[in-house]
């Protein structure tokens, strides 16, 4: 029996989810199991030959062939690996993150749900049905964004309700943009139609990203939800949306062709980054921090995208996969540092906050130098990048672009300084007991932060063969 590829990579995570949920019991065998199933799908995308039959002893897997599901057609074709490899491998990531921090949640049979609707978001290429299965999977995300944790009372749900009702606001510019472009087939010499469509794609795209006035989600998801499942959103999600764009832009070059394309994605990306870099400079939540350093990140994604070249291209998917090392420390960081302010994340309730967990502190500190780019971190290596190119046609943008990145590293500084402040005398300096399987894991990824950050070298080659597969940008 031959089985199509687009079958297994949804059908066996929404399986495994199902049976997750009578296991809310054993969090470790959820976390395993959570796990091993994004694991094989991420390693099966990435290695398995897409034109040839991967054999067995009774089930076949045929990578090429397409899924014909309700009259729609999924296929996996080689334009798709790097996506669908990221999703996956960093949702299993992200399980192992969670399985310290998140006792019984819902998370890992949900999480599992949402990978293979975002699975099938890429592998459907009607850009209507991809929007619709992004937003089901941002509706999913609320259950475990909110959940009670360690005894403490369930957040507000303010976050949550502002991130659906963004995606669910794209929805129409999408769809229109679409009919647009194919009344432009129609009709080519309507030159309207074509700039229109160029409009709405943008904004559909930056209410999707929380852009500029549309990024009030990102902060306030960050500030009340919980930290493994926010990350998933910014990682996960938000790298689906990207890969999104970059299909839509594939099947319909002509887009990427206009004149106002460029400026209107550079303006839009530079404008992200000098807010975010101002908010995050004066910010004194750690929660709204991961907020606005993920603002800052998306703008410099829509700055590479408006320089109109393969090189921009291929550092707006490195500066994705550098994200999700950045915010797994930052994860580990915010949960332990809010557990330890007793939920509050404000720094006047973390003064001294160092020194009864360092690793946390240190976790936090170090994944918000690489969101803003700092030297020895995968992100350094792709935000130097985009600065050279936008520098060799506009220095004053690259300057731009560079200060929107310090203003995230002012915001680490100032949390730093609260961290290394004495703390209120009433309360006991005793350093907290970490747990040793967090403190494993936060040294795993700082090692592999520094790692990649000194050789990016495989991943830039990576990304770069990718962005090649793109023929939207010629140059």
């Amino acid at each position: 029996m031959t089985i199509p590829g687009p079958l297994v990579l949804i059908g066996l995570p929404l399986a495994m989810a199902a049976v997750l949920q009578l296991l809310r019991r054993w969090t470790a065998l959820m976390a395993l199991l959570a796990m091993l199933t994004a694991l094989f799908c991420g390693l099966l995308v990435s290695f398995a030959p897409l034109h040839e039959t991967i054999p067995s002893n009774t089930l076949r897997i045929a990578m090429e062939q397409p899924l014909n599901l309700l009259g729609r057609v999924l296929v996996v074709e080689p334009v798709d690996r790097v996506p669908l490899t990221f999703i996956f491998l960093t949702a299993a990531m992200l399980f192992v993150i969670a399985w310290r921090l998140l006792p019984h949640s819902n998370f890992f049979p949900i999480g599992l749900a949402m990978v293979a609707l975002l699975a099938g978001a890429l592998l459907v290429k009607q850009v209507v049905y991809t929007a619709l299965l992004v937003e089901l999977a941002a509706i999913l995300a609320v259950t475990p964004l909110y959940e009670p944790v360690a005894g403490h009372i369930a957040r507000r749900a303010k976050g949550g309700a502002q991130y659906i009702a963004y995606v669910t606001l794209s929805l129409p510019g999408l769809m229109v943009t679409q009919l647009l472009l194919e009344l432009f087939a129609i009709f080519p010499n309507d030159r309207g139609l074509l700039q229109a469509a160029t409009v709405l794609l943008g904004l559909s795209f930056a209410i999707l990203l929380g852009a500029v006035p549309f990024q009030a989600w990102l902060s306030t998801v960050a500030t009340d939800g919980s930290p493994p499942v926010v990350t998933f959103l910014f990682t996960v999600n938000l790298g689906t949306v990207w890969f999104m764009l970059l299909a839509f832009l594939e099947s319909y070059s002509w887009l990427g062709a206009q004149a106002s394309f460029g400026p209107l994605f550079t303006a839009v990306g530079l404008l992200m980054m000098i807010v975010g870099g101002l908010l995050a400079a004066s910010q004194r939540r750690l929660g709204r921090l991961v907020g606005y350093a993920t603002l800052v990140d998306n703008g410099a994604m829509f700055v590479a995208l408006g320089t109109r070249q393969v090189s921009g291209v291929a550092l707006a998917v490195m500066l994705l996969l550098a994200r999700p090392l950045a915010l797994g420390l930052m994860t580990l960081g915010l949960d332990g540092l809010r557990r330890l302010g007793g939920g509050d994340d404000h720094v006047e309730a973390l003064a001294g906050a160092a020194r009864r967990a360092p690793w946390r502190a240190l976790a936090l500190v170090v994944g918000g130098m690489a969101m803003a780019g700092f030297p020895f971190s995968l992100n350094f290596a792709a935000h130097w990048g985009l600065y050279r190119v936008i520098a060799t046609t506009n220095v004053f943008q690259a300057a731009m672009a560079l200060a929107g990145c310090a203003g995230v590293m002012m915001g680490v500084i100032g949390i730093v300084r609260m961290l290394l402040a004495p703390p209120p005398k009433t309360l006991a300096q005793v350093p907290s007991r970490e747990d040793p399987v967090v403190l494993v894991l936060i040294i795993v990824l700082l090692g592999v932060t520094l790692l990649l950050g000194i050789f990016p070298q495989s991943v830039s080659h990576l990304v770069l063969q990718m962005a090649e597969q793109f023929t939207f940008f010629t140059s």
